[in-house]
């Protein structure tokens, strides 16, 4: 007795080469393969957002007018400059990023943004800032780093 085509088992209606196990490999297969290529997802790398602690900018370069530029920089970059002015002396020769706490991931950020890579640890318990960026006689080589050029 031979059963209608809707009652027979669906193992007997797959051809003969396809079995069911066959099958279930296909699918997987092709599912692995459409989620590789069918569904491509591009990501845009996350912009660059600093841990934007209590900064202070001191002009050592001396050029009048420096640590106001640096400052409005860094706050226009999400920094909170809490105080600027000049340091104690013109002369340095290069732009320093002091680490003013034990984690000096602020300063490292703060270097990151202005362009150098002179970071020094120089702890002080009574600070109240957390880096201080003294600005040396280089800054015009690191504005020329910075987006959108600004040039004092």
């Amino acid at each position: 007795m031979r059963f209608p085509q809707s009652l027979r088992p669906i193992r007997a209606r797959l051809p003969r080469f396809l079995d069911l196990r066959t099958a279930l490999s296909l699918l997987a297969l092709s599912t692995v393969v459409l989620g590789f290529t069918g569904c491509k997802h591009e990501t845009k790398a996350a912009a660059f957002k600093p841990n934007t602690g209590q900064i202070q900018v001191l002009n050592g370069s001396g050029r009048p007018g420096q640590a106001d530029v640096f400052r409005d920089y860094l706050i226009e970059r999400g920094f909170d400059v809490i105080e600027s002015g000049n340091a104690r002396n013109w002369n340095y020769e290069h732009t320093l990023v002091l680490a003013r706490t034990p984690s000096d991931t602020i300063a490292r950020d703060l270097a990151k943004v202005l362009g150098t890579d002179r970071v020094v640890h120089l702890q002080h318990p009574a600070s109240l800032v957390e880096a201080t960026v003294i600005i040396g006689k280089d800054y015009k080589e690191l504005m020329r780093t910075w987006p959108q050029n600004q040039t004092n």
